[in-house]
């Protein structure tokens, strides 16, 4: 005796359900939002690269930045995947500790928090990594969407 009908009866419900249940179900943002950096509040950063995290969903740099009067701060700095930078021509390799960069960011919108979302960084040798809208990574907005441009003074 088989059980054939049965199991085959009992697949062709699950996928009934399973369709009965996907109705009105709308597709999740593959994306979490730039909620956390500011828009509207952007610096440029002189400083001394300490750590890249290459990795996804956003490639990380951590610059060791110098305030007036001596003090120093160590800033992260969120840019796109690894797969953007790779088509862009960029490799870990070219981010060593040490090396002297330039990153103009959206910060932080929590005080003391020392972290941005980089709209460009320019290597020692003149490269450039960004705007945002070339890595997918527009603060609070959709890559290519309409911004008006926000001063960006020295930090």
């Amino acid at each position: 005796m088989s059980n054939r009908g049965f199991y085959t009866k009992l697949g062709r419900a699950a996928i009934a359900l399973l369709g009965i249940a996907s109705i009105g179900v709308t597709p999740a943002s593959a994306h979490h939002g730039g909620g956390s950096f500011d828009p509207n509040k952007c610096f440029v950063f002189q400083g001394t690269v300490r750590q890249l995290a290459w990795a996804n969903p956003h490639s990380w740099i951590y610059v060791q930045v110098s305030k007036s009067g001596g003090t120093n701060e160590l800033w992260g700095f969120e840019f796109g995947t690894v797969s953007g930078l790779a088509r862009a021509g960029f490799r870990p390799s070219d981010f060593p500790t040490g090396t002297k960069v330039t990153v103009t960011a959206h910060v932080n919108r929590m005080p003391g928090r020392h972290t941005g979302s980089s709209s460009k960084l320019v290597l020692p040798d003149g490269r450039v990594i960004g705007g945002a809208e070339a890595l997918g990574s527009v603060p609070g907005g959709a890559p290519g969407g309409a911004r008006k441009p926000v001063p960006c003074p020295s930090y």
